[in-house]
């Protein structure tokens, strides 16, 4: 799980670097200490709904690349009938779930990123259930990033620029 909380974060990393890719990621800064921030991502993900299933520290292995942080964690979470009912539908969806946000401490700030969930329409076209599911996460990331931003002090999150509806 380590090396898979990593691959995540260096992916949003390597995404945040070029504004072509922008649309398939959800991201937000936040102006509090990660170690807050986190625990307001935490209760604002358990107030829509969803278990928090791990917090994973990646500090040590991000150091490893060079990477110079205080903070660097990977928050998985999902709804267990939710994730059941997919992978029952979808076995090879199972690698992406449950759902990640990788919080990064950056000077005295929180960057939270999150694979755009309607990144995966393009592998379902045909699937209206899948595209409903992904377009709710969508909804819900970018909603709980609302409420950590709002927790804040901020009235509307400052979501970085995306090109996906």
């Amino acid at each position: 799980m380590r090396s898979h909380a990593i691959a995540v974060v260096l992916l949003a990393l390597a995404l945040l670097s070029g504004p072509a890719h922008a649309d398939k990621m959800l991201m937000t800064r936040v102006p509090m200490k990660a170690d807050i921030a986190i625990e307001y991502l935490k209760s604002a993900i358990e107030e829509y709904g969803y278990a928090v299933a791990h917090v994973q520290m990646c500090d040590s292995g991000m150091k490893g690349f060079g990477l110079e942080s205080d903070v660097y964690r990977v928050v998985f979470f999902g709804k267990i009938d939710e994730v059941r009912r997919i992978v029952a539908k979808h076995p090879g969806f199972a690698a992406y779930l449950p759902l990640k946000i990788a919080v990064v401490a950056e000077r005295g700030e929180t960057v939270m990123s999150a694979v755009n969930p309607r990144t995966f329409d393009a592998y379902y076209p045909k699937d209206r259930e899948m595209k409903i599911q992904f377009g709710r996460w969508r909804n819900d990331i970018l909603d709980i990033f609302d409420e950590v931003y709002r927790a804040a002090g901020g009235k509307v999150a400052r979501r970085l620029p995306s090109n996906t509806p």
